[in-house]
């Protein structure tokens, strides 16, 4: 083909791709409100833990012992926070029921989480009356109660919550059209390549995928939840208030599993720079100090700032740099990528 008739492919190849992806976008908006749920699950689980280890911290427990384990399960289970409330005694009360008023709102039909009704006002006279006839504050009386801490993911902007529900479905649109996506891309470039060529790319992408998808698994399943409870635990520890959003907390678990199935294609990608020569083999082994350095440096990089995080993937990574020379040593070298044969297939 002349250079007009490939960039007349790739067009063709490209605009079809579009039109996959923009038809799978339609399939994702449709699942982006239980996609948005479902990543919200270990962030509801490690705060109701964090919230019950940080309740009865405050009461003076221990809270990994087994004396206080029914009732810390108890505050997990219904989200409880602990909060201490100084009460009036009940032979200073003065207060009547026209002291308190509730003032009463028009309830928005369209919103099913409305209240009709506002929290209660006290008249200002009235209080200073009971606040005076207290002779002294000692008199108060301290009693611990237990609330439940509704405490999730919020939105600053009005449009907030329609650009996360949109970017939820654009990537699982982007999921469910990707086999078809990937097709016709694929169709444009092996069009330009020898059949020696191409079926290094039917070996090594299933390959690929596996590890992409082994990554992305590891790291929503499991390093997630020790992320999330690490950085929950170190603002505890600072006293310092977490208001979580909700654009900042999606980006979050976005990122942390695509950096994983990202660098999880380090065997594949020692094995091609070692099938084009620009590695040998040897080279792997006698560079593993430093090849363990570069993958705790990419670990920092590709994941949160967070030591739990970087450890979690700099781990396995040095297992997959093993795994990778293992590949380079018994997988058979045929013909090189990009080397000139008669191919039977033109």
């Amino acid at each position: 083909m002349t250079f007009g008739e490939h960039l007349e492919e790739l067009r063709s190849c490209l605009v079809k791709a579009v039109l996959w992806l923009a038809g799978g976008l339609l399939i994702g908006l449709f699942f982006a409100d239980s996609v948005i749920l479902f990543i919200q699950q270990p962030l509801e689980s490690a705060m109701a833990k964090f919230q019950a280890n940080r309740a009865l911290f405050k009461l003076g427990y221990d809270y990994e012992s087994d004396e206080v384990k029914p009732i810390r399960d108890f505050l997990m289970e219904h989200s409880l926070a602990a909060e201490v409330i100084y009460t009036i005694p009940d032979e200073y009360q003065s207060l009547t029921a026209s002291s308190i008023s509730v003032p009463k709102l028009k309830p928005d039909l369209d919103d099913a989480t409305s209240t009709p009704e506002a929290d209660a006002i006290v008249d200002s006279s009235d209080l200073a009356k009971l606040l005076t006839s207290l002779p002294s504050p000692d008199l108060l009386q301290p009693k611990v109660q237990f609330r439940e801490s509704n405490t999730g993911l919020s939105t600053l902007k009005i449009e907030e919550s329609f650009m996360v529900w949109v970017k939820a479905g654009l990537i699982v649109g982007a999921v469910f059209s990707s086999p078809m996506v990937f097709y016709h891309l694929w169709s444009f470039i092996a069009a330009g390549l020898h059949s020696h060529e191409r079926r290094y790319v039917y070996i090594y992408l299933p390959v690929s995928v596996v590890l992409f998808i082994t990554g992305v698994v590891l790291a929503f399943f499991l390093v997630l939840h020790f992320v999330i409870a690490f950085l929950l635990e170190f603002n505890g520890s600072m006293e310092v208030a977490v208001d979580l959003r909700l654009m900042n907390y999606v980006n979050f678990v976005l990122l942390l599993p695509l950096g994983f199935g990202i660098a999880f294609q380090l065997p594949i990608v020692m094995l091609f720079l070692q099938r084009i020569g620009l590695f040998e083999t040897q080279a792997y082994i006698d560079s593993w100090k430093i090849a363990i350095l570069v993958i705790f440096v990419i670990a920092m990089i590709v994941t949160p700032a967070d030591v739990t995080s970087m450890v979690a993937l700099a781990i396995p990574l040095v297992f997959l740099y093993m795994l990778g020379i293992v590949m380079c040593l018994f997988i058979p070298r045929g013909r090189g990528l990009g080397s000139d044969a008669y191919d039977p297939v033109s």
